[in-house]
């Protein structure tokens, strides 16, 4: 079926969606969404993104990846644009686009979230808004460390009348921790709006980021003369009329891999962009309506395959029902994605909630696919092979989850997921170090996660979360490689003085299979860093040290994680 009557489909499964669903928030603040504030994230310390969203239970992120209960399928958006890298083979993120200091809320939806963010999101959704531009104000930050590590930052805002401008710039340095480990990363960014109020305004978004590296590959198998180079590029229009929101975007990235020991010469490209449109309809008090529809198109080529054009139509529509009597709220939601590379696809969401003064509940169920990136099907580098055959995944998602605030200074909640994949799409090495991403039969993810928050005085305040998790392969029974069974967090937010704060982090991770077969293991660890920051009027020291007993571990992929590492720096604000 070719995509002229593909697309007229669409418009019919849209009027169906109307007439099924007819006049509800496409999502409430609930148990199973997790909210970080801007106090949140500053309590933290963190440098980088991956800082903040490592304190969260189940939820494992990296210099350049994040993962929901076991999945990288993760979509991230920046104030409604996405920020994951198109090259990437895993659903690669561009952290390095934003900073911890910029970001007002991050708004994670754990397994849920593709009704309206669309295929790639079977582990969830990270919503990330930035802080309203201010008027003439001037942030620089820069540390150094051991590694020669060196970094600085600076970010420009400035308002006149409606308009409004900001302006990013960043570069790291560092030599790494071991053969062929050193990074050169550069980003800039900028952004102007012209707001006339909450509800009507225009942004314009431009980021660069190009970043340069070492591969170092595997212990028993390195790469040492294995480089990876990369240039991205986000545009984005986003406009808001009342309850109307449109936001257009582009990507363009590219990265070069080499290994002159291995004849490895190896580009790739790609450039999506997009529309996506989206609507609320407020017929009652109870009654709201979000519906919205979208077009994405992919283009890829490499030294190693001819062009390659991908397009994706969507359309979606939620309907939410509020019994404000009865604190009782339920959603219900479905999307079509119909795809010129792959099989089209309808699928559902349903969420309920149940509210009281100090508890919530939420139980929710989702469908979402997931589409194998340019990158895994026809890359090639040192250590991966292109596997052009990879087909689309799809999750079923089941969750449950509970939250209680007894009391101001205490909270907990807890949270059970089933979550079954077909087709699941995994990286799998073989005995000789050589890698591809491969489909699985059907496989389970089932677990949950618990996390507690206690201040027992007014300078302390102590977090902890554990995640329990079982990812096997049905047919085989077999666990899925890289999947840790347990997780746990232990932090302590210090402030014994207005201006001193300190953050004490504890981290566990069980033992991971490493291969199909289930014959080779990452062993078990647990870390500790340490982060310190003094305050004045506009400018505070800090300092980190991660690793600060210096273990020696290894990550759930068998490359070897750093060893002690520590950062001194100033953090200026004018």
């Amino acid at each position: 079926m070719n995509l002229i009557h593909k697309t007229t489909r669409i418009g019919c499964i849209c009027r169906i969606f109307v007439l099924l669903f007819i006049p509800i928030a496409l999502y409430a603040e609930d148990a199973d969404t997790i909210i970080l504030t801007a106090k949140e994230i500053r309590e933290t310390q963190a440098l980088k993104m991956a800082d903040v969203l490592n304190n969260v239970p189940g939820i494992k992120a990296g210099d350049s990846s994040v993962s929901i209960h076991g999945s990288y399928k993760v979509k991230v958006f920046v104030d409604g644009r996405p920020i994951n890298d198109p090259t990437s083979s895993y659903g690669g993120i561009n952290w390095d686009i934003i900073s911890p200091d910029e970001v007002k809320q991050i708004e994670i939806l754990r397994g849920k979230g593709g009704l309206r963010y669309g295929q790639d999101a079977a582990g969830g959704v990270i919503l990330i808004t930035t802080k309203s531009l201010q008027r003439q104000t001037l942030n620089i930050k820069t540390y150094g460390g051991n590694n020669d590590t060196a970094y600085a930052y600076a970010n420009l805002q400035m308002t006149t009348g409606n308009w409004a401008l900001g302006i990013t710039g960043a570069a790291e340095d560092t030599d790494g921790y071991k053969i062929n480990n050193d990074k050169k990363q550069r980003q800039t960014g900028a952004k102007i709006a012209y707001i006339i109020d909450d509800v009507k305004n225009l942004s314009l978004s431009a980021d660069y980021l190009e970043d340069d590296r070492g591969l170092s590959g595997l212990p028993e198998y390195p790469t040492p003369f294995s480089r990876k180079s990369t240039h991205t590029t986000n545009l984005s229009l986003q406009g808001c009329y009342n309850n109307l929101t449109s936001t257009s975007f582009f990507n363009d990235g590219s990265n070069h891999n080499t290994d002159h020991s291995r004849n490895l010469n190896q580009k790739l490209r790609v450039l999506e962009w997009g529309e996506n449109l989206t609507a609320t309809i407020v017929t009652k008090d109870w009654v709201e309506s979000i519906l919205g529809g979208g077009y994405r198109m992919g283009k890829a080529n490499s030294t190693s395959f001819d062009n390659k054009r991908e397009e994706t139509y969507s359309a979606f529509v939620s309907q939410s029902l509020k019994w404000l009597k009865y604190s009782f709220e339920m959603t219900l939601g479905l999307r079509a994605d119909i795809n010129s590379a792959f099989d089209d696809a309808i699928n559902p969401e349903i969420k309920a909630t149940y509210k009281n003064t100090h508890w919530r509940i939420t139980t929710a169920y989702g469908r979402s696919n997931n589409t194998p990136s340019f990158h895994q099907r026809y890359n090639r580098t040192s250590s991966t092979l292109p596997n052009p055959n990879l087909s689309m995944e799809t999750s079923d998602n089941y969750s449950i989850a509970f939250f209680i605030e007894p009391y101001d200074f205490v909270s907990g909640s807890i949270s059970l997921f089933y979550n079954c994949l077909s087709d699941r799409i995994t990286y799998v090495t073989d005995d000789y170090g050589m890698g591809s991403y491969q489909n699985f039969n059907k496989v389970t993810y089932k677990g949950g996660d618990l996390a507690l928050a206690w201040r027992p005085c007014k300078w302390l305040n102590i977090k902890s979360g554990y995640t329990y998790m079982e990812a096997k392969d049905k047919q085989s029974g077999l666990w899925i490689p890289a999947k840790a069974k347990h997780q746990a967090n232990l932090d302590f937010y210090c402030n014994p003085t207005d201006m001193l704060s300190i953050v004490l982090s504890n981290k566990y991770t069980s033992k991971v299979f490493r291969n199909k077969n289930n014959t080779k293991t990452v062993p078990e660890y647990s870390i500790t860093d340490l982060r310190a920051e003094y305050a004045f009027k506009r400018f505070s020291l800090f300092t980190k040290i991660n690793n600060i007993f210096d273990k020696n571990y290894y990550y759930a992929d068998g490359l070897l994680a750093p060893p002690l590492s520590w950062i001194v720096g100033i953090n200026v604000k004018i």
